[in-house]
């Protein structure tokens, strides 16, 4: 993450979600980086309600019991309290926190412009799903690249894009890092809120 533009590869938005919300978490709330993130794959609560779960370490599905509180079917959770002075930090940090995410194009301007916006620079541009981005934006892939490289040599910015795997063979980014989720390492995460548990090289498993 310290060569300024990563392109990460997985099999689908599951498997990249916990290291997603991890760097939302290391850049936005610890580094208090200024962070813009296009969402494509999941809705922007689904993130939000995550780093909530993570920063306070309460399990998720409590989290969104609580976010959508008319939409819980299970009697079990409706009968779980929440801690309420972590589950409100969490909010507050977030609240305090410079993140931005979005699903959507509110202005008229194009894709490209209109996440790398030179007027508006950010520390740190996470796209979730590149693919889906490069078809909205719908021109000469080498231009995209010249324009995402100049933004970052001029703002020296952190750009994290995401892709899946059945992908790869459509791209190359030569000059740009690339890295396979669980390649070389392996990260093992808590199912209910993705704190990292363990860093390991493969070849130790």
């Amino acid at each position: 993450m310290n060569q300024h533009i990563s392109v990460i590869w997985s099999k689908n938005a599951k498997e990249r979600l916990p290291l997603l919300i991890n760097i939302l978490y290391e850049y936005g709330i610890k580094q208090n980086k200024r962070i813009y993130f296009q969402a494509f794959d999941l809705n922007s609560h689904l993130y939000i309600n995550h780093l909530i779960a993570l920063i306070s370490k309460i399990d998720y599905k409590l989290v969104e019991s609580y976010m959508y509180p008319t939409m819980t079917k299970s009697n079990n959770l409706q009968n779980q309290k929440i801690d309420v002075e972590k589950f409100m930090l969490a909010l507050e940090t977030i609240r305090k926190a410079k993140i931005t995410i979005s699903n959507t194009k509110i202005l008229e301007e194009d894709w490209l412009n209109y996440v790398f916006d030179y007027s508006l620079p950010n520390s740190v541009i996470i796209i979730d799903n590149f693919k889906t981005f490069i078809d909205k934006v719908n021109i000469d892939m080498n231009l995209i690249k010249k324009h995402i490289n100049r933004y970052s040599q001029k703002f020296k910015a952190e750009i994290i894009l995401f892709m899946n795997n059945s992908d790869k063979e459509k791209y190359t980014f030569k000059r740009w890092v690339n890295a396979q989720i669980n390649e070389p390492f392996i990260l093992e995460f808590e199912e209910q809120n993705h704190n990292i548990l363990d860093i390991n090289r493969k070849e130790d498993y």
